[in-house]
């Protein structure tokens, strides 16, 4: 049997599919990271937004935009889709990341 909606049309069915924003190596390492917390789309559009704020985008970040953004502009973000300890714990979590990325592109030789 199909399913009918209005008007005698077949019904689509939403799956589970959540469309995934895509950047560069360092958007997608931190956006993993958030993704520990939020849904997919939740933290994408967070850091989005976030960046927005710094004036870079997820294909355009750099390591500076990031830091600027976990200083200033993504606790907001992220308190739209969470409460505001939680916002504290994912922002503690990404500086952590951060840190450890820093390491690894500013080593002494």
């Amino acid at each position: 049997m199909e399913a009918k909606g209005a008007g005698g049309r077949r019904r689509r069915r939403t799956t589970g599919f959540v469309p995934r924003v895509r950047g560069n190596a360092i958007f997608t390492r931190c956006l993993e990271e958030v993704e520990r917390f939020l849904s997919p789309r939740r933290a994408g559009e967070s850091l989005c937004k976030a960046l927005e704020g710094v004036g870079a985008t997820p294909e355009t970040v750099k390591l500076g935009h990031f830091v600027r953004a976990v200083d200033t502009t993504l606790r907001p973000a992220l308190e739209e889709h969470c409460d505001p300890e939680e916002a504290e714990e994912i922002v503690r979590e990404l500086s952590r990341v951060l840190d450890e990325l820093a390491g690894l592109y500013f080593t002494d030789t």
